[in-house]
């Protein structure tokens, strides 16, 4: 199940982007300010997806979403995680192509164009690749071994598979299986429908406000998740319709 190359020019395709956000307030006017600036393409919807939380970001949502054109901001009362957040984005969103971003100001909005170069090239989700990261060692080391880990599970050729920064068509969003903390693994889990997946190198930038969320707990729920999902395609619960 994939797609033609669109043979659409990236300006006249329909992007909306979300955002999962979670104790991230002085960030929101600046992301937004960027990503709705973004040079050669027309943002139609932003979706802020605020996870419970507990530092003004709601409120921050709601401001933005009220003074700016084509944002949206959803809420939850308490935090639900990574996963739920973008299953609440993806259920909302609109167009052609979907871009999925973190909220610290770490990915850059102007490699959006790339992204969907990527995909009028043939590529149904584009998966970002921060070859050069900005974050503790800890956190590189801990991704590097669960990224190389996931890539061999599934067969895949990404080096980042684990990247926040991605694109895919918008069938795609809508087809992928949201549950635990599956959104690791979104090009996994497109691979196995038939999808089109491949990758490209993006910018990092290093944090410029508040404080990572990273523990290596994340990792081990990581880890019984790709478990998890190689079963699911193994038994064919996921795979091709």
């Amino acid at each position: 199940m994939s797609f033609p190359p669109t043979s659409h020019p990236t300006d006249a395709l329909r992007v909306c982007v979300v955002v999962p956000v979670f104790n991230e307030a002085d960030t929101l006017e600046p992301l937004v300010r960027a990503v709705m600036n973004t040079p050669r393409v027309t943002i139609e919807q932003l979706i802020l997806v605020d996870d419970g939380s507990t530092d003004g970001s709601a409120a921050r949502c709601d401001e933005i979403a009220r003074s700016v054109a084509g944002v949206e901001a959803i809420h939850f009362a308490e935090n639900q995680g990574k996963t739920a957040a973008l299953a609440a984005g993806f259920a909302r969103a609109k167009g052609d192509i979907m871009i999925t971003m973190d909220s610290e100001l770490q990915d850059d909005p102007e490699e959006i164009p790339r992204f969907l170069e990527a995909i009028d090239g043939g590529l149904d989700l584009v998966c970002g690749w921060k070859k050069q990261r900005h974050d503790p060692w800890t956190k590189r080391w801990a991704s590097r071994v669960y990224n190389g880990f996931t890539a061999r599970a599934f067969g895949l050729r990404l080096h980042d598979i684990n990247c926040g920064f991605k694109a895919m068509r918008i069938e795609v969003a809508k087809a992928a299986v949201l549950r635990h903390d599956f959104h690791r693994l979104i090009p996994a889990i497109a691979a196995a429908q038939g999808y089109r997946v491949g990758e490209i190198v993006v910018r990092h930038h290093p944090r410029r406000y508040g404080k990572s969320k990273f523990g290596l707990e994340r990792y081990w729920r990581g880890l019984r998740d790709v478990a998890r999902l190689w079963w699911a395609i193994r038994r064919g619960t996921i795979g091709p319709s």
